[in-house]
């Protein structure tokens, strides 16, 4: 399943298509579309929202879901903030307090990386449908990727809340 100008990626390899303009436009699970625009209401006229903008009793419905990355300066480097308790229990490890080069799959580990050194870059929201093997099984799940900054500009903080969905046995 694809959406229609989403970031579509097999398993763990690169992006297929470009990034969304509009990402609220391709965002398919409710959860998503409502702290996406919850995102865009702390943002106002301001390019990027900080991080004391937002309250995470605004958004009980997806708060085990999120992972938040705190973007570390000379060098860049990123390291998880808050593994939420439902991405925990899907992967089967907690990343809370570990820079994300811990994370335990190298190729997953490089993907992820790549994707947060991306958004510091573009200094925009992105949306995009993954699939991940978990458990020897294929677990696909739509994400979506805010960045925050205290001056307005300069990236501090990834928010990826993720929302898993249907699951089938993986190819072998």
């Amino acid at each position: 399943m694809t959406v229609e100008g989403a970031i579509t990626l097999p398993r763990d390899a690169k992006p297929l298509q470009p990034a969304v303009p509009d990402p609220v436009a391709a965002v398919r699970h409710p959860r998503l579309r409502r702290f996406y625009e919850y995102w865009l209401a702390k943002r106002g006229e301001r390019r990027l929202p900080a991080r004391r903008d937002i309250d995470p009793l605004d958004f009980p419905y997806v708060l085990g879901n999120l992972m938040l990355v705190d973007v570390l300066r000379d060098p860049e480097r990123f390291r998880v903030r808050l593994h939420g308790t439902n991405l925990v229990l899907r992967a089967g490890y907690d990343m809370t307090g570990k820079p994300l080069e811990e994370l335990p799959r190298p190729e997953y580990r490089n993907y992820v990386l790549d994707r947060c050194r991306g958004l510091v870059v573009a200094r925009a929201p992105l949306v995009l449908v993954h699939d991940r093997i978990l458990d020897d099984r294929l677990s696909r799940y739509e994400a979506l990727w805010l960045p925050f900054a205290d001056n307005g500009s300069d990236v501090d903080l990834l928010i990826c809340a993720l929302i898993y969905g249907e699951t089938e046995a993986a190819a072998t």
